[in-house]
């Protein structure tokens, strides 16, 4: 081969490999150009949903037996809500309203009185909740935390003497949680969530026997799972 052949060959494989650069470096500017492609679903709309859970919901109060105690029970009901979704961020809101059978129930045997039973029950509860999510690339998957205002019953009741006394009370609450919620086929998702509940005090009208006017704070944990369709 002579010297001209070789350098000819040297400067074709020079321009084929400047070509396959350029080429390379086009591609990559028109993958960068290219918009990010959207989630496969959107959260955007409104839905309506039900859910069902475990609550556990510890009370303090100042009476003089100074009790300290959990009532725990079923939960369930219904919720309605909002989406709206930005590039991968989701804001929303959701109103619930929950049946609740949540309760506690305890004895004591005092001097002169006799035996004194204290029931605690919290019926029914709902809240109003702004939430904040994060809709993952796939698009399927939505992690939100969630505040807002609750509001239910509190209904204890004393038994002394052959007396039932009963208080039904309706106090607002701080309510805060998290979840994550999977868009499981079209227009339905389900959801795993953990919301907590504060009354702060809650102070009694009515006088009970030997115990008196009470002062209270109801904190509710619960656990929920829930299903929601999408329109």
């Amino acid at each position: 081969m002579t010297v001209s052949s070789s350098i000819k060959g040297g400067l074709a494989l020079l321009a084929i490999a400047a070509m396959t650069g350029s080429a390379e470096a086009q591609s990559r500017r028109a993958q960068a150009d290219t918009p990010r492609t959207p989630p496969i679903h959107q959260w955007t709309g409104f839905y309506v949903g039900g859910n069902l859970g475990y609550g556990v919901a510890g009370l303090t109060d100042n009476a003089p037996l100074a009790v300290t105690t959990n009532m725990t029970g079923v939960v369930g009901g219904a919720q309605v809500g909002y989406n709206r979704q930005i590039d991968s961020m989701v804001v929303g809101i959701e109103a619930d309203i929950q049946a609740s059978d949540q309760s506690a129930t305890y004895s004591r045997n005092l001097p002169v009185v006799g035996d004194l039973t204290v029931d605690q029950r919290i019926p029914y509860f709902g809240t109003v909740r702004g939430k904040l999510g994060y809709a993952f690339d796939c698009g399927c998957v939505m992690a939100y935390g969630t505040l807002g205002w609750a509001y239910g019953a509190y209904r204890p009741s004393v038994t002394a003497f052959g007396i039932t006394l009963s208080g039904d009370y309706t106090r607002s609450a701080l309510a805060a949680g998290a979840g994550v919620e999977w868009m499981v086929k079209r227009n339905w998702s389900a959801k795993l969530e953990a919301l907590y509940l504060d009354t702060g005090d809650i102070g009694s009208a009515t006088a009970f026997p030997v115990i008196g006017q009470v002062h209270m704070r109801v904190r509710d944990a619960i656990t929920r799972l829930g299903v929601n369709y999408h329109f």
